[in-house]
C-alpha cells in the first residue's frame, strides 16, 4: 500500500474530524496566487479586518499583508513571523496617535480562527521547487508542515529530515511562517521547530505525552 494511502491520507481524514476543513491543492494554489505564495491571501485578509475591529482598515491591512511578504526566508524572518502570530507586532492608530497591536491569531477565543489542512503543497523559489506532503494553516498563515512516508518504512524518518534540511537549502522561502515540522511514517510521530532540523532535538509525541 502507498504512503498516500496508508499515512497522508489518514492524517488528513483525522484533521478533518477534529475540525481542520480540507482544501484541495488545486484550490490551495488559487488562494496563494501562485506556487510562490505562502499564505492564503483572502483568507488572511478577511481574518486581519474581522480580528481588528477599529485598528485594522483596507489600507493597513494591505500595509500588514506586504510586511509578511517581505519576512527573510531565514531564522530570524521565521521569529519575526511568530511575533506576527503572537500579537506583538503593530500599526499606528493617526486618529488615537498610538500604536495598537494587531491580532493574526486569536489565542483567547479559538472559535473566531479559521483552520485549513492541504496537501501537495508545491513551493517554487527563483532556482528550485519541493513539495510538501501535508501543510496546517492558521486565518490563512501555513503553522506546521507535515512529511509522511510509507508505514513502517525503517528509513523513513530519516527520509523525511533530510527533505525538511533539502527545503532549507532550496526554497526556505516555504519555511518563512511555519514554526513546527512533523515527521511520520504511520508507527512513529517526531516533531521539532521549524528551522531546528538536529536529529537530537526531535521530540517523539508519546515521549512528551507520557511526561506529560
Amino acid at each position: 500500500m502507498s504512503e498516500r494511502s496508508v499515512v497522508q491520507n489518514p492524517m488528513l481524514k483525522y484533521a478533518q474530524e477534529i475540525g481542520w476543513e480540507y482544501v484541495p491543492p488545486d484550490e490551495a494554489l488559487r488562494l496563494r496566487g501562485g506556487e510562490s505564495g505562502m499564505y492564503f491571501t483572502p483568507t488572511l485578509e478577511r481574518q486581519l479586518l474581522r480580528l481588528n475591529p477599529n485598528i485594522v482598515d483596507a489600507a493597513r491591512c494591505a500595509d500588514i499583508l506586504r510586511q509578511l511578504s517581505l519576512l527573510r526566508p531565514s531564522i530570524e524572518g521565521n521569529r519575526d513571523a511568530l511575533e506576527w502570530m503572537r500579537g506583538e507586532r503593530s500599526v499606528f492608530i493617526p486618529d488615537e496617535n498610538r500604536e495598537r497591536n494587531v491580532t493574526l491569531i486569536d489565542f483567547n477565543n479559538p472559535d473566531r480562527n479559521l483552520f485549513h489542512v492541504t496537501d501537495e503543497w508545491r513551493h517554487k523559489s527563483t532556482v528550485f521547487a519541493n513539495r510538501a506532503d501535508v501543510v496546517f494553516l492558521i486565518n490563512g498563515i501555513p503553522v506546521a508542515i507535515a512529511e509522511t512516508k510509507g508505514a513502517g518504512k525503517p528509513d523513513g524518518l530519516t527520509e523525511g529530515i533530510t527533505q525538511i534540511r533539502r527545503y532549507h537549502r532550496e526554497t526556505p522561502e516555504m519555511l518563512i511562517a511555519p514554526q513546527v515540522f512533523e515527521v511520520t511514517e504511520l508507527v512513529n510521530f517526531f516533531y521539532a521547530a521549524t528551522w531546528e532540523t538536529s536529529r537530537k532535538n526531535l521530540f517523539d509525541w508519546r515521549e512528551e505525552l507520557v511526561g506529560a
